[in-house]
């Protein structure tokens, strides 16, 4: 009674899991033939004499390091004593 339900689901599950997996499989296919065009596309350029301009959302600008000055707290109190209730 629950075993062919069981089975039922079983094999949605494994064709569903299945097909996701060829899609995901297809998708890198196709975003890695069209990367190894583009790439052959700027080779040829170069040995043509060109250079391939870079597209301004492929540059990245890294922020200028930033210099903190530590603050330096005043003598009194970095030289407290400890009461011994305190230390124990």
């Amino acid at each position: 009674m629950l075993a062919p339900a069981l089975a039922a689901a079983i094999t949605v599950l494994f064709t569903v899991a299945g097909i996701a997996g060829v899609l995901v499989i297809a998708d890198s296919l196709i975003k890695a033939r069209r990367a190894y065009d583009q790439l052959m596309r700027e080779a040829a350029l170069m040995q043509a004499g060109f250079a391939v301009q870079v597209e301004a959302r492929e540059l990245r600008m890294r922020r200028a390091p930033v210099r903190v000055t530590p603050l330096r707290r005043s003598q009194a109190l970095r030289m407290q004593a400890v009461p011994a209730y305190v230390a124990a």
